[in-house]
């Protein structure tokens, strides 16, 4: 239906063929958009962006969940200024980190409030960390997929603006690298050099509406100093949003201004040929820009490359809002364009990854252990299997007490946690796991040291002990104590098996 539509609204153009389009060297501006690349079957859509990502990948996580558009990556630039500031700042939620991090224990200090600020604010600061990398890493890896020029009638050694991080139109139309001007960065790294920022963002003020949405009632604690303390991690949840929201905010006029000569340099332009640029309102200062820059603005012809109704309807409004006289612009059809695909590379069979593995032993080395994947060997000193299991997830470590009499292994990932095992009546038996509390597991950032005493064992954490029965792995001993690693305990001290 809408393929109908633009074909009817067509006759209300100056539509020309591609071939008819003589534009001069020197008198001619190239604008280039993501549908350039496209054209050429580089995978350059957003959603082939998120598809590099991979389902479970905490950016797309924070991305798909904390911002609102149905379909973030639809128009992905615009969509950036719509995050749930809500859900993020919700007293409930903050309550919750500031729990997590035993904010409100009597010793806390700063750096448990403010690590409860940034669990809250996870989402934004997971997108500000990640979004520049992936994002440098998903464009370093695009290659075209054609060795056709669809274009080739269109193009001369003119100037360029070019939207795109890419270095196409100079591979495939030899257009010169210094007539290009590419206002967004390029990906391309020259030796010597560091790599140019890839600029990525929405427009200034395209945020404030989420910080505008009516407050929810809050939930209060009895406790006035809780009150108080939910009501501060609030305010800095949502400064620290309002701070990360800056770093996706896309300045244009500041980017212009670093690209002034470029500008300044097209008083001689006549031709404008505009090739795959959704003309979205995020760059209308970009456009401005290049017409503020002509001499004679009266005598310059704009040619728009249109692939479907969207397109005409975006250049209707792009020339009311410049005030181009419809007389100066005529549109040539690029849904009609066809390129055939490059050959695909013969397959070649990847190497099998072997598994990871962990080796230990005893410090009377009658003891030593092989894990290979989940598989777990306990060998006597002769290199005999005397003990085989299977484990719930990939060791991150294993080893013996100095007695030799208990073993742990340390898995991490999925099925995180501490395995015991023990020698005794002449075998080696499971234990169990050791138990961990409500949202905190026995190894984790707070963690300072580990002694063994007998058959105990204690964690000491920041404010914490938790001391465990190593002959049935219980918890016999989960007690907070003020500045608990001050203080002296009993024992070898284990700290270096399990504290990084």
């Amino acid at each position: 239906m809408e393929h109908q539509q633009y074909l009817a609204q067509l006759p209300n153009w100056n539509v020309v063929s591609r071939d008819s389009i003589q534009p001069k060297a020197e008198q001619v501006l190239y604008i280039l958009g993501n549908g350039f690349d496209l054209m050429h079957r580089v995978p350059s859509s957003y959603y082939s962006f998120r598809d590099s990502l991979g389902k479970n990948n905490p950016l797309r996580l924070a991305l798909e969940n904390f911002w609102t558009p149905e379909d973030i990556w639809a128009d992905f630039e615009n969509a950036l200024a719509k995050f749930n500031g809500d859900a993020m700042s919700d007293s409930f939620m903050v309550d919750f980190w500031l729990g997590n991090y035993e904010a409100y224990d009597e010793d806390a200090g700063l750096a448990e409030f403010y690590m409860a600020v940034e669990g809250a604010a996870n989402p934004m600061l997971t997108v500000i960390r990640e979004l520049p990398r992936r994002f440098r890493m998903w464009v370093e890896s695009l290659k075209l997929g054609t060795a056709d020029r669809p274009l080739k009638c269109l193009f001369r050694d003119g100037k360029v603006l070019c939207f795109n991080y890419t270095e196409f139109v100079e591979d495939l139309y030899g257009v010169s690298e210094e007539n290009v001007c590419y206002i967004h960065g390029c990906r391309r790294k020259k030796k010597g050099a560091a790599k140019e920022k890839l600029v990525l963002g929405h427009m200034p003020g395209e945020s404030y509406a989420a910080f505008d949405r009516p407050e929810k009632k809050p939930r209060w604690h009895k406790d006035p100093k809780k009150r108080g303390l939910v009501e501060a991690a609030r305010n800095h949840v949502l400064q620290l949003i309002a701070d990360c929201d800056e770093e996706l905010t896309k300045y244009s006029s500041d980017i212009i201004a670093r690209h002034r000569p470029f500008f300044d340099g097209l008083s001689g332009i006549r031709d404008i040929v505009v090739i795959g640029h959704s003309l979205s309102q995020v760059d209308r200062e970009y456009f401005e820009a290049v017409c503020g820059g002509l001499s004679d603005r009266q005598y310059v012809r704009w040619y728009f490359g249109c692939h479907g109704l969207r397109d005409l309807q975006n250049v209707e409004r792009l020339i009311t809002e410049l005030e181009i006289p419809r007389s100066a612009v005529s549109v040539f059809r690029t849904d009609d364009i066809t390129v055939r695909p490059l050959p695909a590379p013969a397959p070649v069979p990847a190497a099998p990854k072997p598994p990871k593995s962990c080796h230990s032993a005893s410090e009377d080395r009658k003891w030593s252990v092989r894990i290979t994947g989940v598989s777990m060997e306990i060998l006597d000193d002769s290199g005999d299997p005397q003990y085989e299991v299977l484990l719930p997830g990939s060791a991150g470590n294993a080893f013996f007490t100095p007695s030799g009499e208990y073993l742990f292994v340390i898995i991490r990932g999925v099925g995180s946690g501490v395995m015991l095992f023990r020698y005794t009546s002449g075998d080696w038996q499971f234990v169990d796991e050791l138990e961990e509390i409500p949202n905190q597991g026995v190894i984790n950032r707070r963690l300072n040291r580990v002694f063994l005493n007998g058959h105990e064992m204690t964690f000491v954490y920041n404010s914490r002990i938790r001391v465990y029965d190593l002959r049935d792995g219980r918890l016999i001993r989960n007690q907070a104590i003020r500045r608990a690693n001050d203080r002296a305990y009993a024992g070898a001290d284990m700290s270096a098996c399990f504290v990084k």
